[in-house]
């Protein structure tokens, strides 16, 4: 007879293979004390000792915690009937780890206490009788609990493979795994399913729909494998292999994605908004989904990302502003219309100078406004109308303004161009700098 098998344990029953189970409470495990961990099957290797033909109960021992290799799980069968399974001791220190709750002060003094002499002399009524693992080891037709067992439905025990198609819209991005409920008409119930993928966060929720475009599909489709003891869902296992692709290049390619998207104009709603920041501009566009900074990008970052993944004809000037210049009290400003640019503050020792540069174009904007003169947010402020005026007039219209009109008197304004920026012979950039560095006074 064979003496050692491998069974499988969840907090509904004992599976002595995939379609033959034994209600945990018919058991001596201490499940009133105890949740098992549900992430991942748990199968242990237990040895055959003693079997109680009156109440058809096997006494085992635990051999081994943690089976990996489990082929021979499915090929168990035997003749002998079951009614009950007694261990012979539990270790403590192999048990803990496959928990995911207990109460371990009654635990502890149940196992230090565990006797299964009384669970092999009782012979509970109505309990149903179930082929045990044995001698035969042979591949043999599942067994049909209705068809060929008189036992009670409430143990009847079934498993279920199941094919669904599943929209992303219909998910929600958990840690380390995508979780959906659907109906599934072979079990006449709502399900839940989790796929499991290390790449997946919660913070992914948002943008979901990037990930539809990247993986090219509104839907995919996923392999189930569902178990019912007496009618009610106990395991479920599910794969999808598109969500498998979804690795750590796809999640960066999408960061990519997102950040290179900020410079394309968005469609912005009626507000008298021209500045934004890191947090702001990832909620700006058509759509009523507030994405957010998903992957939590600074102002630095963005800037740093697409000076070194777009072809920008002033880099080193923005690197110049960002590096050298901006003030280390103050986060850069973003600008959208009419271009995608950046607003730096650079401090100097009689003025704040607030410096728009950008994304390729030809010229360095600069208002310098005295220190003295407004509280520093206000003068954000005051040059952000400045930038809805541009937004909405032109720069060479606002430019001939203020020549002729000289109507921001409480400010000066100047501009330099990026002369000579592609010449071979002469270093367009130390030019632009020194015309700069004369004005930061």
């Amino acid at each position: 007879m064979l003496k050692e098998i491998i069974i499988k344990i969840d907090n509904q029953a004992v599976f002595l293979n995939p379609n033959l189970a034994i209600p945990i409470r018919q058991t001596d495990i201490p499940a009133e004390h105890l949740t098992f961990r549900t992430r991942e099957d748990i199968f242990w290797k237990v040895e055959l000792l003693e079997y109680n033909s009156e109440n058809k109960c096997w006494k085992v021992r635990i051999i081994d915690y943690c089976i990996k290799e489990t082929k021979n799980y499915s090929l168990q069968q035997s003749t002998r009937e079951i009614l009950r399974l007694s261990f012979e001791s539990f270790d403590w220190q192999k048990l803990e780890p496959l928990l995911s709750s207990y109460h371990k002060i009654k635990l502890l003094d149940v196992l230090q206490n565990h006797e299964t002499k009384q669970l092999l002399k009782e012979t509970p009524a109505g309990v149903p009788a179930y082929a045990m693992p044995g001698t035969n080891t042979h591949a043999q037709s599942p067994v049909d609990k209705e068809a060929d067992s008189p036992a009670d439905p409430h143990f009847l025990t079934r498993t279920y493979e199941v094919e669904l198609s599943v929209y992303f819209s219909d998910t929600q991005f958990m840690l380390g795994y995508l979780a959906f409920t659907k109906y599934v008409k072979e079990v006449n119930d709502s399900v839940e399913f989790r796929i499991p993928n290390d790449f997946i966060l919660p913070e992914f929720e948002n943008i979901k729909s990037w990930f539809a475009r990247k993986l090219k599909s509104r839907k995919f489709r996923v392999n189930a494998v569902i178990t019912t003891v007496g009618g009610e869902v106990t395991s479920v296992t599910a794969t999808a292999p598109l969500i498998a692709m979804i690795s750590e290049e796809l999640v960066d390619s999408i960061k990519y994605q997102r950040t290179l998207a900020l410079t394309k104009s968005p469609k912005l709603p009626d507000i008298d908004k021209s500045l934004f920041t890191a947090e702001d501009i990832f909620n700006t566009g058509e759509s009523d989904d507030v994405e957010g900074n998903v992957f939590r990008q600074d102002e630095k970052d963005i800037l740093q990302f697409l000076i070194t993944h777009h072809n920008t004809r002033n880099r080193k000037q923005l690197e110049y502003l960002s590096g050298n210049k901006q003030s280390a009290n103050f986060r850069i400003r973003f600008t959208l219309h009419p271009n995608f640019g950046f607003l730096f503050l650079i401090e100097g020792r009689e003025n704040n100078h607030f410096v728009w540069e950008l994304l390729n174009t030809h010229a360095t904007y600069i208002w310098s406004i005295g220190k003295s003169e407004k509280d520093i947010e206000l003068q954000y402020r005051r040059v952000e109308d400045i930038i809805n005026t541009i937004r909405n007039t032109g720069r060479e219209q606002y430019k001939r303004a203020y020549k002729n009109n000289h109507h921001d008197s409480e400010l000066v304004f100047c501009s330099i161009e990026h002369d000579d920026i592609t010449s071979s012979f002469v270093d367009g950039f130390v030019k632009w700098k020194h015309r700069l560095n004369e004005r930061l006074i």
